[in-house]
């Protein structure tokens, strides 16, 4: 039942994550249903014992921040938890410290949960952070209430979206750990190949790399990014080119911060065009083009290939910031 649910809503969401967003509604919905299911997870997440309201999508004030929706909300008279939710992403521009920012001005005990499908390991030593992963949660489920019949129709939904498998070492482990250098040495080659063309487009750039282990595991790709694109800084804005591991593509990219002063603007233009894909969660808009790695297995020129790609990318969105004047874009550090 959730996963036919899940295929209407994603139909219906434009510029949202919709398995992020379904995934928290379908676990609150088993915590508000369920309140055996409820008790259980209080008790495994080391929460006070007392009765929490379950709410989700809660807007909370910051200043400089007009966007700061927290995925999941535990809330009693004394306590307040917050879990951030992700699947298949990690965690946004300071997420995490902007809603231990909130928890700061509050005068109730407390939590700042970080709930992930693949490890991110995060180190806050404040609101008694706490992370895991969804596969622990259908763990929990399966051994406490495997008998309830939303609960089993849940972590069946976790596991057709690889939310419910284990750490464990598989076939598919050790072939990637075989391969892993031979694929990381040929993806940097293709980043370090565009540069030249990207600095052809955009002359006055600072790049900074994106290939150390802890940015692959943060964001999954291998690449090359601009901040601070858009004029006032203190909103985060970037233009970057990457390859990625799991969704095997090369992409080009600008991002920019909900709470940026010109993302109406960039979005009422997206609207008039056909040109870019682009997606919109509570962090930010990222407006890309993409090509899958697989139109290039066994061609001879794939190398000159996939620069093509990147070039003419690179051009397309070059034209996209010089056509759109509207915006406040950072022209002295761009060109």
């Amino acid at each position: 039942m959730l996963l036919n649910l899940y295929n209407l809503f994603k139909k219906s969401s434009e510029f949202s994550t919709p398995l992020e967003d379904f995934t928290t509604e379908c676990f609150a919905g088993v915590l508000q249903q369920h309140k055996e299911v409820l008790a259980t997870f209080i008790e495994w997440l080391k929460l006070p014992n007392e009765h929490y309201k379950i709410k989700t999508q809660v807007k909370y004030a910051l200043e400089n921040d007009k966007n700061c929706i927290v995925d999941l909300v535990l809330e009693s008279i004394n306590t307040l938890c917050f879990i951030e939710i992700k699947v298949n992403s990690n965690e946004g521009w300071r997420q995490l410290e902007r809603y231990s920012n909130v928890l700061d001005g509050l005068n109730k005990k407390t939590y700042l949960h970080y709930c992930t499908k693949n490890s991110d390991p995060k180190n806050i030593d404040n609101h008694h952070f706490k992370q895991y992963r969804w596969n622990e949660i259908a763990s929990l489920l399966l051994k406490k209430h495997k008998d309830i019949l939303l609960v089993d129709d849940f972590v069946h939904y976790l596991k057709k979206h690889d939310m419910a498998h284990d750490s464990g070492i598989t076939t598919n482990t050790i072939i990637a750990l075989q391969n892993f250098t031979q694929t990381y040495t040929a993806m940097e080659y293709h980043i370090q190949n565009a540069i030249p063309a990207f600095k052809a487009n955009f002359s006055k750039v600072k790049l900074d790399k994106e290939d150390s282990l802890n940015k692959i595991r943060e964001f999954d790709r291998v690449g090359r990014v601009v901040k601070g694109i858009i004029h006032d800084k203190k909103y985060y804005s970037e233009i970057l080119y990457c390859i990625h591991f799991k969704n095997v593509k090369l992409q080009t990219q600008i991002w920019v911060s909900n709470s940026h002063p010109e993302i109406e603007k960039i979005k009422k233009i997206l609207s008039t065009q056909d040109i870019f894909k682009y997606w919109q969660d509570d962090n930010g808009l990222g407006i890309f083009l993409d090509c899958k790695l697989y139109a290039f297995i066994d061609d001879k020129n794939a190398d000159e290939e996939i620069k093509k790609w990147f070039i003419n990318s690179f051009e397309i969105f070059k034209k996209f910031i010089t056509d759109n004047v509207a915006i406040n874009w950072d022209y002295n550090s761009l060109f």
